[in-house]
């Protein structure tokens, strides 16, 4: 879906990365001056940052108020608006959690918290070869089977998507997209059991003609990078998939349901 020159842009937050990278640098010192492990540091850090989204979500929520003299139309919108945002503020918070319950479980390893590298854009990639889609698919069957025992998906349909999807990987990733989306998979398993579970197939709210990603073992990847490049997946998708309804119904699921 392209935005047309008459919308409005959304107004950016500038976020002070050099600042907050600073801060952050030093209270890691000063954990682990206390005697905190580098690893613990990371974790509490990680958590704080989900108390700042939490506390953007309560300020949202209180928000329902729809301004006085707005129609009944205006007024549903209003509401609609603040329930998306409120929703994606709780999915953004929840998945902060998992993932420094991740780092915590994750084996001890040398490298100590201190200054992240500097982040560079991802090289794109123009095509995505075969045996890197069949790669990255066996995998997803075998995590997408895990999950829920069906195996009546339509592989080459799998293949047409993930020649698509796997374009807003960067050439950088390429090679560990496999091992990334396997890490993806044990951190956010209890979500995915619910997505599938509510959405998948023999699920309580099962509708594959309207939505037959969650069906299809390329659901898992998609769902990675809905969480890593939302923009970016969207514009590959729109670009080169006919069916755009089907990926915002998989995102609403994913990320709402």
């Amino acid at each position: 879906m392209s935005t047309s020159p008459e919308e409005p842009a959304l107004p950016l937050i500038i976020v002070h990365a050099e600042a907050a990278a600073s801060a952050g640098r030093r209270v890691s010192d000063l954990l682990e001056a206390a005697g905190a492990r580098p690893r613990e540091a990371q974790h509490l850090l990680t958590v704080i940052e989900a108390s700042a989204v939490e506390g953007a979500h309560a300020e949202v929520t209180e928000d329902t108020q729809v301004p006085a003299g707005s129609s009944d139309k205006f007024g549903e919108g209003w509401l609609g608006a603040v329930q998306a945002v409120t929703s994606r503020l709780t999915h953004i918070a929840d998945r902060t959690v998992r993932q420094a319950r991740a780092t915590a479980a994750a084996p001890k390893s040398p490298p100590a918290v201190s200054s992240p590298p500097p982040r560079r854009s991802p090289t794109a990639v123009d095509a995505v070869g075969e045996e890197q889609v069949h790669r990255v698919l066996e995998a997803a069957e075998r995590i997408f089977v895990s999950l829920t025992g069906h195996t009546g998906y339509d592989r080459d349909l799998s293949e047409e998507i993930l020649t698509v999807v796997l374009k807003c990987v960067g050439a950088e990733q390429q090679d560990g997209n496999v091992r990334q989306l396997e890490a993806f998979a044990e951190a956010n398993r209890e979500c995915l059991v619910q997505l599938y579970a509510r959405y998948g197939p023999g699920g309580t709210s099962e509708d594959e003609c309207r939505c037959y990603l969650t069906h299809q073992p390329e659901s898992v990847v998609v769902c990675e990078r809905l969480d890593t490049v939302p923009m970016w997946l969207a514009g590959v998708w729109n670009d080169e998939i006919d069916s755009v309804l089907a990926l915002e119904r998989f995102t609403e699921h994913w990320e709402f349901g």
